[in-house]
């Protein structure tokens, strides 16, 4: 069997009868990319084989309750996210880290595992402003950004077309872009 050529569909369906190879794969595709952007993020090759293995892991061990009709790499790109985050609390030494949030904002945040407080402060920050989106461009966000629902699919359930579903999205990211410079400014 051609692994390479096997749809994402199919190597999850077969992942879900816990079959290494679909497993390996799946690994071949996304362990290089995901591995690109931890190290960006905490330049340190040890913790990120670390944060990747635990990712793979979590797949393998809760790939029955896995969608096949979801993509694959949101929720990968998802659980990185969380385990750079945990990496970064648990990790003191960190006294500039540089994430990517919101769908390419970029924060960047001195020192701030060192205090909890800064953390919460700009996540409350970023979900105000969230809120304070039009109704329908910050319904097209979060069906996005939060959902990780393709363009396509949140056009069918809104009933408008796949370019207004990005004019959406690219008006929000440039609204939240604006006010984080805004917040950073002080």
């Amino acid at each position: 069997m051609e692994w390479e050529t096997l749809s994402e569909k199919t190597l999850i369906k077969l992942l879900k009868k816990q079959n290494i190879l679909a497993f390996n794969e799946l690994y071949y595709r996304y362990c290089s990319e995901l591995y690109a952007t931890a190290y960006k993020r905490l330049r340190s090759k040890d913790m990120v084989q670390d944060i990747i293995q635990e990712i793979f892991i979590s797949l393998w061990n809760n790939a029955e309750n896995f969608d096949e009709e979801l993509p694959l790499r949101p929720y990968l790109f998802k659980s990185l996210k969380y385990k750079i985050i945990d990496a970064i609390y648990k990790d003191k030494s960190n006294s500039h880290v540089s994430l990517t949030d919101l769908g390419g904002i970029e924060l960047t945040i001195e020192a701030w595992p060192n205090d909890p407080l800064m953390v919460k402060e700009l996540e409350t920050f970023l979900n105000n402003e969230i809120d304070n989106l039009p109704l329908k461009m910050k319904e097209v966000f979060l069906m996005s950004r939060k959902q990780y629902l393709p363009n396509e699919k949140i056009a069918e359930l809104l009933s408008i077309s796949s370019q207004t579903v990005k004019n959406q999205i690219s008006l929000a990211l440039k609204r939240l872009k604006q006010s984080l410079d805004n917040y950073n400014a002080y």
